[in-house]
């Protein structure tokens, strides 16, 4: 039985009624450690606008990438626990360092790929005419890079449940998750899609409140895709 938004939202409120404190939590830890861990970056590498970046700081962000990877399962594992009646653990936030992060960083390093692959028309074009002054050509290069937005939106929508899956399917493969959440996701990335979009006022709103709303937003917003996933998947 396919829900309507509105059926998985009211969902996604049921779990969250009183128990907010718990996915805030999750979500204030994460943020914590990505803060700490650019202040760290900037304060050992600071910015000079004169130089290029050394070898060095680019593997020091590259290493901070993979760690917000591995960090963001976290706040899903423990929504996901609470979507199926469980209380869920604070403890969950570092859930995936202990449970094959590199299953979830290589799913991220190809999804990247694929965005990347979506955008380099765009880019070659727009360094052509940089490097040439090649001035009809930034309106291709504008227009590539339209086009390779909606490319990518439209593939990467395929790949939304490769977290929960992973999750729920430690015996399987990067690739068989990746491939198992586009066999989902086939036929249902309209639907996703929808939902994001009828998140976006109480983003908006959230933003107004200097970001603190967001603590609230982005749990509801999660846990609405959760329910989705957990339908899709025939558990409701």
């Amino acid at each position: 039985m396919k829900r309507t938004s509105s059926e998985l939202k009211q969902m996604a409120k049921g779990t969250l009624i009183n128990r907010y404190s718990l996915p805030i939590g999750a979500y204030l830890i994460t943020s914590v450690i990505s803060i700490a861990v650019n202040i760290i970056l900037t304060a050992v590498f600071p910015f000079d606008e004169n130089s290029l970046p050394t070898v060095t700081y680019l593997i020091a962000c590259a290493i901070t990438e993979l760690l917000m990877v591995i960090l963001q399962v976290g706040p899903t594992t423990i929504l996901l626990d609470m979507s199926r009646g469980g209380k869920g653990q604070i403890k969950d936030v570092f859930y995936a360092f202990t449970h094959q992060p590199d299953r979830i960083l290589l799913a991220q390093l190809l999804i990247s790929l694929i965005s990347l692959a979506c955008a380099l028309p765009g880019i070659l074009v727009y360094a052509l005419a940089w490097s040439m002054h090649l001035a009809y050509l930034y309106p291709v290069a504008i227009l590539l890079f339209i086009a390779g937005a909606a490319l990518n939106i439209y593939l990467t929508l395929g790949y939304e449940l490769v977290i929960p899956l992973y999750i729920d399917c430690p015996q399987k493969g990067v690739l068989e998750l990746m491939r198992e959440s586009r066999m989902l996701m086939a036929g249902n990335k309209g639907r996703y899609f929808y939902l994001i979009l009828s998140f976006l006022g109480i983003m908006l709103l959230s933003m107004f409140s200097c970001f603190i709303g967001l603590l609230w937003a982005i749990p509801y917003l999660k846990l609405t895709t959760l329910e989705f996933y957990r339908e899709i998947v025939g558990e409701i």
